[in-house]
């Protein structure tokens, strides 16, 4: 049987599931995320009511009549004769374009039609003159029309100007369904990977976004929502699906666009700011969303999504990283990119990369060459964060060392006091409102525990690291209630010993 895999169309023997399709096709899928099924194509395009019919001046929206169901029925089925037909006169009242030849039946009664009908003619009362007539003005006709609805199968819903400019010189270039949401939905399923396919389905295992290349800084925050590989679906409605992952996190204003259907936006101010949004349906332009990027590949997965759902996501331009890689291993990341290489800082192959330029990913695709600032590897620690068990904190710690905005964070190390065997660093005053009690200790903190004294003492957002157990108090000098403990250190437990004030402590987290 033949089946389409994100468009590609696979052979497969019958009986076959959504599991053996996506391994034939070698389609990108992370376990667990969503899938759409189309059980047709046929199917899908019998509840579309939108078409875009792209002319030689431009393009014209119609929505078809739900009350002509004989003269719908013709035009799905023949709309694609009209491709290539010319525009066979116009005059102030109306415009026609084809013709072609069908099977309907005339009527020689003369009817009252409004402004922007789209009618259904048979010039001369002759199914072989079959015309479509947009009406640029309320007036009265004979067209020769059907025996429905007056011959209206339609409305004009965008493209009046169009209408308005076209002449005898005129052609029509080519027309297609308008994919909407609503289509989707009836026509679609959301399928585990045991669901048997039939002939002629189709699957979506993923959406791409093609990134905004003037909003650098907007598509690498969402670079950083997808950072698994995956969007998350915090919220949705018709209009959009959001992920609210990095809500919060303020970014200055780019590109602002409309919010056309596929559009993938990140809130630049008020409520919500740092929150990304992907529109299902178009909105109008507001200077509170940058543009991040388009859809290019799955918006029907993106319409059956749901609250919770993760979606696979790829992009265009693949996030490019080095940060946290030796210089020796950027050396061969880069090169199996075709990217030019240069380093900076420390550059002995087993530094550490804490820094590039240029440090997006739009820029360096651009560019195709970037410079790495390397570090000892004696300045870099590794760390696991618990952002389940203390959100707020894991936030605050996340957004002052840096690591929303790059893969490396970094601290200044307050005080180094040998004899209790800890690393404190200052709080951030502005960020730490808000840290109430999390994951506290219960009858100790144990060595290489991260801690951040909470709104139950006066020093909130204090950092604080010991190398040893303590049973009495967290390292920041806090009471257990008034330590919330964040994440662990997990690797560079020398060089941790080894900081003194004033140091810079280079962190990643392992994944």
């Amino acid at each position: 049987m033949q089946v389409k895999v994100n468009n590609v169309e696979i052979k497969l023997d019958d009986g076959s599931t959504i599991k053996d399709a996506i391994e034939v096709a070698n389609a990108p899928y992370i376990p667990g995320s969503a899938i759409a099924l189309i059980k047709g194509r046929k199917e899908l395009e019998s509840s579309i009511m939108k078409y875009k019919i792209r002319t030689t001046q431009g393009s014209i929206i119609i929505e078809l009549d739900s009350n002509a169901k004989m003269l719908t029925e013709f035009w799905k089925n023949n709309y694609m004769k009209f491709k290539n037909s010319l525009i066979r006169w116009t005059s102030s009242k109306e415009a026609a374009m084809g013709s072609i030849v069908s099977d309907l039946k005339p009527t020689n009664e003369e009817f009252l039609y409004d402004k922007w009908d789209v009618i259904v003619s048979l010039a001369s009362f002759s199914n072989e003159s079959t015309h479509i007539i947009f009406s640029k003005d309320k007036h009265k006709s004979i067209y020769g029309v059907p025996d429905e609805n007056k011959g209206i199968m339609a409305h004009v819903a965008g493209g009046r100007r169009t209408i308005a400019k076209l002449t005898n010189n005129d052609s029509i270039v080519d027309i297609e369904p308008v994919l909407e949401r609503k289509s989707v939905i009836d026509s679609t399923q959301v399928s585990d990977l045991d669901t048997k396919l039939e002939d002629g389905n189709e699957l979506y295992t993923y959406i791409e976004v093609e990134a905004d290349r003037q909003a650098p800084v907007s598509f690498e925050h969402f670079l950083k929502v997808i950072e698994d590989g995956t969007f998350k679906v915090d919220y949705e409605s018709n209009t959009f699906i959001q992920n609210d992952s990095l809500k919060g996190l303020e970014r200055d204003v780019e590109d602002v666009s409309k919010r056309n259907r596929g559009c993938v936006t990140l809130r630049n101010q008020g409520h919500g700011v740092g929150r990304v949004y992907i529109y299902r349906e178009s909105r109008i332009l507001v200077p509170s969303h940058n543009e991040v990027g388009r859809i290019t590949q799955g918006m029907e997965l993106l319409d059956i999504a749901k609250h919770d759902d993760r979606i696979t996501t790829i992009t265009s331009p693949p996030k490019i990283s080095t940060v946290g890689l030796t210089q020796l291993e950027a050396d061969k990341y880069l090169e199996e990119r075709g990217i030019e290489h240069m380093r900076d800082g420390v550059v002995d192959d087993d530094a550490v990369v804490v820094a590039q330029d240029p440090n997006y990913t739009v820029e360096i695709a651009e560019q195709n060459k970037i410079k790495t600032l390397g570090v000892p590897k004696e300045d870099f620690v590794e760390i696991e964060l618990y952002p389940d068990a203390s959100p707020s904190s894991v936030w605050y710690f996340r957004k002052i060392t840096g690591l929303f905005n790059s893969d490396v964070g970094h601290l200044l190390v307050n005080m180094a006091i040998k004899d209790m065997q800890l690393l404190m660093f200052k709080a951030v005053n502005k960020e730490a409102r808000g840290l109430i009690p999390e994951k506290l200790p219960e009858d100790k903190v144990n060595a290489w525990d991260i801690c951040v004294s909470n709104t139950a003492c006066k020093q909130v957002g204090n950092i604080g690291i010991r190398f040893v157990d303590n049973s009495d108090f967290g390292p920041t000098g806090e009471s257990f209630a008034g330590t919330n403990i964040i994440g662990r250190v997990v690797g560079g437990f020398d060089n941790m010993k080894n900081f003194k004030d004033g140091d810079t402590i280079y962190v990643k987290e392992r994944k």
